[in-house]
């Protein structure tokens, strides 16, 4: 049911669906749908607390390996970069009708940030220990600030939270090695 729903959501890019159609997609009964949730609304719930525990994992494994590798900021910001924005495009498509209902759907609004702030404080530790190669001595804001430049840029480029059509715009790639670049060089930057 939770993967049906979730592919319908992909396919339509909303979640613009009825009860029967999952239970068509899922080749489950309808009654079985409601013996495990009371409508559409709850399903839609368990769908994004799937995905968002799928990310979780993947987040932590992540930041794990990048702790591992990495040794100097250039590395780490390389690194992290690349991959997390790896895994934000994996799940664009999933995320994006997610991020739509959170505008209105307070349950999924809350969920969801909590997942993003739990990755953001990975992250942030993660960079804190580069610190000796900062420029200035706000750590905390700066990588507070390099974490939300990062997130912001890739989750611009992949339609997360805005419309699909501005999605996708330039070389990904190159987005990705530029944005690595950057956040180091904004971190090293002495004071004005």
């Amino acid at each position: 049911m939770l993967k049906a729903a979730e592919k319908l959501m992909v396919k339509r890019g909303n979640d613009d669906f009825t009860l029967t159609e999952v239970a068509k997609a899922g080749k489950v009964s309808i009654g079985s749908i409601y013996l495990r949730f009371d409508s559409k609304d709850d399903l839609i719930r368990a769908v994004h607390g799937r995905v968002l525990a799928e990310i979780g994992e993947e987040q932590d494994a992540l930041m794990k390996n990048i702790s591992d590798k990495a040794v100097s900021l250039d590395e780490f910001a390389q690194l992290f970069v690349d991959s997390y924005a790896e895994l934000l495009k994996r799940y664009s498509p999933v995320l994006r009708p997610i991020m739509f209902r959170a505008i209105y759907d307070d349950s999924i609004s809350a969920l969801g940030r909590s997942s993003a702030e739990k990755l953001t404080e990975q992250a942030e530790t993660q960079m804190l220990r580069y610190s000796s190669e900062f420029g200035r001595p706000d750590h905390n804001r700066l990588v507070g600030n390099a974490f939300r430049m990062i997130y912001y840029t890739l989750a611009r480029f992949l339609g997360l939270g805005s419309s699909p059509e501005a999605a996708n715009q330039g070389n990904w790639d190159e987005l990705k090695e530029d944005l690595a670049i950057m956040c180091a060089a904004f971190l090293r930057a002495p004071a004005p």
